[in-house]
């Protein structure tokens, strides 16, 4: 009788203690700014922090929220960088992903009444493009001096044209 006893009271351990490691739901869910943090409420919506999309190359740099979520099993959990302005985040291995719609509306919401960590902090974003120098108008300009002289003689060879049609039509003075 104790042989059996023995692997029945280990299945019967196992089965009670399996549903609870599998069972990992979110307990808290936060979107932090620089000016504090959010709880999100609902587990629908803690839900939704949970759906990521695939990986994608990094994003620009933009305003930035840190979105924190504890896990039911032993107090563990993770967190992320969320850039909603760019639908991208940033898990904790540095790696980027796609946010989906409804994950980027839930952080947006949260963080409205929040101010956003700033641009200049958010780390592993791509380089911003390089700006296209302008060109002055000063002596390495193509348009000078050929544009300012091409110009000068376009009004001169109007002014000359108009002058010319007025003489042909009889609208100059009166002759007697």
């Amino acid at each position: 009788m104790q042989r059996t006893f023995v692997p029945a009271a280990i299945v019967a351990l196992t089965l009670a203690v399996a549903p609870a490691a599998v069972a990992k739901e979110i307990t808290k869910a936060e979107v932090c700014g620089a000016g504090g943090c959010a709880a999100i409420a609902g587990a629908a919506g803690r839900a939704a922090l949970m759906e990521g999309g695939p990986p994608r190359t990094p994003p620009p740099a933009a305003p930035y929220y840190e979105v924190n979520l504890e896990m039911d099993h032993q107090g563990g959990g993770f967190s992320y960088t969320a850039v909603p302005q760019r639908h991208a985040f940033r898990a904790e291995d540095g790696a980027w992903y796609d946010m989906p719609p409804a994950m980027v509306a839930l952080v947006a919401k949260t963080g409205a009444h929040r101010r956003a960590f700033p641009a200049a902090g958010l780390i592993g974003a791509a380089a911003p493009a390089k700006p296209h120098p302008a060109v002055a108008a000063t002596g390495d300009s193509p348009l000078w001096p050929e544009g300012v002289l091409i110009a000068i003689g376009l009004a001169v060879g109007g002014s000359l044209l108009v002058r010319a049609a007025r003489g042909s039509r009889g609208f100059g003075p009166a002759s007697s």
